[in-house]
C-alpha cells in the first residue's frame, strides 16, 4: 500500500513540475526592450525616418518616403549589421550621387549603455570614421542613434551634423 501511494506521490509531483514549466512563456519583445539597450531589442529591422535635432524638436530631412534600411542580426559569436541606403535623390544627396540602394555592412557590440559598431565595406559613401561608439535610446519601436552615422555625407554643415541624429523606427513582423 505504501508503495502504491508513494507511486502516486512522485507521479503528481513530476506532473507538477512539468506543468509549471510549460507555464512559463518566453518574454515579449516589450519586456526585452524595458531595461534598455541590449541584444535582444536592438536585433532586428529598422527603417530611417529621419535626421532630427538632438532634442527632437526639429527634424531636417524625413525619410519616411523612401527609408534606409538597417538590420541589425546575430548568431552566437557573429553580430552583424547591413544598411541598405535610400534611392530617393531628392532626400538623400548620396543618393543623388550614385549611392541609392548600395550596401554597408559591418558589426556591433553593446558594452553598458554604449553600442559600438564598427564598419567593415561601404559600397559607396563611406564614413570619415569607420568606428563609432555611441549611447543610443531604445524602445520596442524606436532607435535614436544620438548621432549622424549612416548619413554623414549627406549633412554639409558642421553645426547641424554635430547636432543631429538618425532616428529609426523598427518594422514590425
Amino acid at each position: 500500500m505504501k508503495k502504491i501511494f508513494l507511486s502516486i506521490v512522485v507521479a503528481a509531483s513530476f506532473g507538477f513540475f512539468t506543468a509549471c514549466s510549460e507555464d512559463e512563456s518566453e518574454p515579449t519583445l516589450e519586456e526585452l526592450c524595458a531595461t534598455g539597450l541590449n541584444e535582444d531589442c536592438l536585433v532586428g529591422t529598422w527603417n530611417l525616418k529621419g535626421i532630427e535635432s538632438l532634442d527632437k524638436s526639429q527634424t531636417y530631412t524625413d525619410f519616411t518616403p523612401a527609408p534606409t534600411v538597417v538590420e541589425f542580426t546575430k548568431d552566437k559569436e557573429n553580430r552583424s549589421f547591413s544598411v541598405t541606403f535610400t534611392n530617393n535623390s531628392i532626400l538623400s544627396p548620396m543618393a543623388a550621387d550614385g549611392c541609392g540602394g548600395t550596401k554597408t555592412y559591418g558589426k556591433w557590440e553593446i558594452t553598458g549603455a554604449s553600442l559600438k559598431l564598427t564598419i567593415g565595406r561601404a559600397d559607396c559613401g563611406a564614413p570619415s570614421n569607420p568606428i563609432y561608439t555611441i549611447t543610443p535610446s531604445l524602445s520596442v519601436t524606436d532607435l535614436y542613434l544620438n548621432k549622424v552615422v549612416f548619413h554623414e555625407n549627406d549633412m554639409t554643415d558642421a553645426l547641424t551634423k554635430a547636432n543631429a541624429m538618425e532616428h529609426f523606427v523598427r518594422v514590425m513582423q
